[in-house]
Protein backbone atom coordinates (compact mmCIF):
# COMPACT_ATOMS: atom_id res chain seq x y z
CA UNK A 1 0.00 0.00 0.00
CA UNK A 2 1.10 3.44 -0.96
CA UNK A 3 1.15 4.77 2.94
CA UNK A 4 1.09 8.97 3.40
CA UNK A 5 2.28 9.91 6.65
CA UNK A 6 -0.29 12.37 7.98
CA UNK A 7 1.87 13.02 10.88
CA UNK A 8 5.27 12.00 12.27
CA UNK A 9 4.23 12.12 16.04
CA UNK A 10 0.59 12.44 17.22
CA UNK A 11 -0.25 11.37 20.67
CA UNK A 12 -4.34 10.94 20.61
CA UNK A 13 -5.89 10.53 23.94
CA UNK A 14 -8.61 7.83 22.84
CA UNK A 15 -11.62 6.88 25.38
CA UNK A 16 -9.64 3.66 26.71
CA UNK A 17 -5.83 4.69 26.01
CA UNK A 18 -3.37 7.21 24.84
CA UNK A 19 -1.28 6.44 21.72
CA UNK A 20 1.81 8.23 20.12
CA UNK A 21 3.21 7.85 17.24
CA UNK A 22 2.82 8.23 13.20
CA UNK A 23 -0.42 8.59 11.74
CA UNK A 24 -0.73 6.91 8.63
CA UNK A 25 -3.19 6.92 5.53
CA UNK A 26 -3.43 4.93 2.11
CA UNK A 27 -4.50 6.84 -0.31
CA UNK A 28 -6.06 4.23 -2.59
CA UNK A 29 -7.79 2.12 0.12
CA UNK A 30 -8.72 5.02 2.43
CA UNK A 31 -6.96 2.91 5.39
CA UNK A 32 -6.58 5.44 8.15
CA UNK A 33 -3.57 3.65 10.72
CA UNK A 34 -2.08 4.81 14.23
CA UNK A 35 1.17 2.83 14.56
CA UNK A 36 2.16 2.84 18.70
CA UNK A 37 6.26 4.28 18.14
CA UNK A 38 6.86 2.32 21.78
CA UNK A 39 5.07 -1.21 21.18
CA UNK A 40 5.10 -0.96 17.35
CA UNK A 41 1.11 -1.95 17.73
CA UNK A 42 -1.49 -0.46 15.26
CA UNK A 43 -4.42 1.06 15.63
CA UNK A 44 -6.51 0.55 12.58
CA UNK A 45 -9.17 3.41 12.46
CA UNK A 46 -11.17 3.46 9.44
CA UNK A 47 -13.78 0.89 8.44
CA UNK A 48 -14.89 -0.21 4.75
CA UNK A 49 -18.94 0.87 4.09
CA UNK A 50 -18.96 0.07 1.24
CA UNK A 51 -21.59 -2.69 1.21
CA UNK A 52 -23.98 0.16 2.66
CA UNK A 53 -23.35 2.52 -0.26
CA UNK A 54 -20.84 4.55 1.01
CA UNK A 55 -18.07 5.58 -0.54
CA UNK A 56 -14.97 7.85 0.46
CA UNK A 57 -13.16 10.46 -1.87
CA UNK A 58 -9.98 11.24 -1.86
CA UNK A 59 -8.52 12.41 1.48
CA UNK A 60 -11.73 10.88 3.63
CA UNK A 61 -12.04 8.28 5.25
CA UNK A 62 -15.35 6.55 7.23
CA UNK A 63 -14.54 5.69 10.86
CA UNK A 64 -16.98 3.90 13.05
CA UNK A 65 -18.40 4.98 16.36
CA UNK A 66 -19.14 1.75 17.74
CA UNK A 67 -17.77 -1.11 19.69
CA UNK A 68 -14.46 -0.49 20.59
CA UNK A 69 -14.20 2.58 18.40
CA UNK A 70 -16.58 4.17 20.07
CA UNK A 71 -15.31 8.04 20.76
CA UNK A 72 -12.45 7.59 18.59
CA UNK A 73 -14.06 10.22 16.20
CA UNK A 74 -13.37 13.08 19.11
CA UNK A 75 -10.56 11.99 20.02
CA UNK A 76 -8.73 12.70 16.71
CA UNK A 77 -11.17 15.76 15.79
CA UNK A 78 -9.35 16.99 19.49
CA UNK A 79 -6.04 16.24 18.50
CA UNK A 80 -6.49 18.15 14.85
CA UNK A 81 -6.21 15.05 12.42
CA UNK A 82 -9.40 14.93 10.98
CA UNK A 83 -12.17 17.02 10.28
CA UNK A 84 -15.77 15.87 10.11
CA UNK A 85 -17.74 15.72 7.07
CA UNK A 86 -20.80 13.80 7.42
CA UNK A 87 -22.78 11.11 10.05
CA UNK A 88 -24.34 8.43 8.53
CA UNK A 89 -25.86 5.63 9.85
CA UNK A 90 -25.33 2.04 9.25
CA UNK A 91 -26.33 -1.44 9.30
CA UNK A 92 -29.68 -3.26 11.21
CA UNK A 93 -29.23 -1.52 14.04
CA UNK A 94 -28.84 2.19 12.34
CA UNK A 95 -25.41 2.59 14.14
CA UNK A 96 -23.26 5.77 13.50
CA UNK A 97 -20.16 6.38 11.53
CA UNK A 98 -18.78 9.41 10.53
CA UNK A 99 -16.88 10.62 7.17
CA UNK A 100 -14.01 12.52 7.89
CA UNK A 101 -11.37 14.32 5.89
CA UNK A 102 -8.03 13.70 6.90
CA UNK A 103 -5.56 16.78 8.06
CA UNK A 104 -2.59 16.40 6.42
CA UNK A 105 0.79 17.96 8.66
CA UNK A 106 0.77 21.50 7.05
CA UNK A 107 -2.88 21.88 7.26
Amino acid sequence: MPWTTIRDTATVHYPNFTMTGPLVYDTSSALLMHLEEATGDEEVLSTDLDAYGFVCGPGEAYIKDWSEHSGFTDALVAAGLVEILEVVTVGPFATRAFRVRVMRAWA
